[in-house]
């Protein structure tokens, strides 16, 4: 069995940008208004995402609302609720219709003037739903003031002891930027979730929440380049062991080259190393050299490993890292005998 752990619903029909068009023209009076779709419509837009998965054998993906349109640094908290229960819900049509093939993850209504008290009951709304867990946007305001505290902040808090409570799992995911100097998917998502996992390593939130799960995507940001790095710095300033720390995170393989990928496998904790290749999104480009898109970075992954079992990265480690995925799944499948993980 193979699930890619990080899938975004990049193919959603043209009625949801009409939806958020509507939504921001009245900004100063926002409305909890239904999304006019049929499901006939959601269905026929999931046909080439399950083509594309069955060509790759990629048997599960999480899926989540586009990450760039969750625009938390958009309106106020109220907007942003009606938007996030607008974008969860279809998710969660998704997910019914591809029945362990689709697992929902939610995105949270984070805006620049609430706190994370104010998102906790869209997530417990969501596990009712049977969502496995959730989006967390580390940069809310988009780069801009008020800053977002540091994750391993106390601010924090009361989310982290809500996850925790419905066993939720967080991957860190950032929205889009009001910073002119980034472009939003080569520079300022990277640069957000390695950031993310510098500061989480750097916290003492494992200690305050050692059953707390937390994925960040792209290889931490590509943390992997700079582990020297990183653990001078952790020494220098009396913090943890920075492997010990890492090791607490699960990185996924949203990278997409052999070297970068053997660089994970060697270097980093194997049991935290979680399949993904992010499909349908920033590397669907062909690359001429293969022939393939860029994303479908399975073979990359395979022979990175030098033949070596890729079962608990391609299966293992995702049912551990999303304890509520397993219920999704048929009875048999979290075995995963019926697919080839070599």
């Amino acid at each position: 069995m193979i699930i890619d752990v990080h899938g975004h619903y990049t193919m959603a029909p043209p009625q949801l940008d009409a939806y958020r068009g509507r939504q921001l023209s009245s900004l100063n009076r926002p409305h909890r208004r239904a999304l006019a779709v049929s499901r006939d419509t959601v269905a026929e837009s999931l046909q080439e995402p399950l083509r594309q998965m069955d060509e790759r054998g990629i048997d599960v993906v999480l899926m989540s609302p586009r990450a760039a349109g969750m625009g938390h640094d958009i309106g106020d908290g109220r907007l942003s609720r009606y938007w996030t229960e607008v974008n969860n819900d279809l998710i969660r049509l998704v997910a019914d219709l591809a029945p362990g093939r689709f697992v929902p993850v939610c995105q949270l209504p984070q805006s620049p003037d609430t706190t994370p008290v104010a998102w906790i009951d869209e997530l417990r709304r969501c596990a009712d739903m049977g969502f496995v867990g959730c989006l967390v946007n580390p940069d809310i305001s988009g780069g801009l003031p008020p800053f977002t505290p540091p994750l391993g902040d106390r601010w924090w808090y009361p989310l982290w002891e809500a996850v925790v409570e419905l066993g939720f799992t967080v991957m860190i995911h950032a929205s889009a930027t009001r910073n002119p100097s980034f472009h939003l998917n080569g520079s300022h998502y990277i640069a957000q979730h390695y950031a993310a996992t510098v500061e989480l390593c750097s916290s003492r939130i494992f200690k305050d929440f050692p059953t707390l799960r937390i994925v960040v995507p792209h290889g931490g940001g590509g943390i992997v380049f700079n582990l020297n790095r990183h653990r001078s710095l952790h020494r220098l300033d009396g913090l943890d062991d920075f492997d010990e720390a890492l090791s607490r995170l699960y990185l996924d393989t949203a990278v997409y080259d052999q070297d970068s990928l053997a660089m994970m496998l060697t270097k980093l904790d194997r049991s935290r190393i979680l399949y993904a290749a992010e499909m349908f999104g920033t590397a669907k480009a062909i690359n001429p050299e293969t022939g393939r898109s860029y994303d479908d970075n399975l073979p990359l992954l395979r022979a990175a490993a030098r033949e070596a079992d890729l079962s608990d990265v391609l299966w293992r480690n995702a049912l551990a890292a999303f304890p509520l995925l397993a219920r999704h799944l048929p009875p048999g499948r979290t075995s995963g005998e019926d697919h080839d993980d070599g």
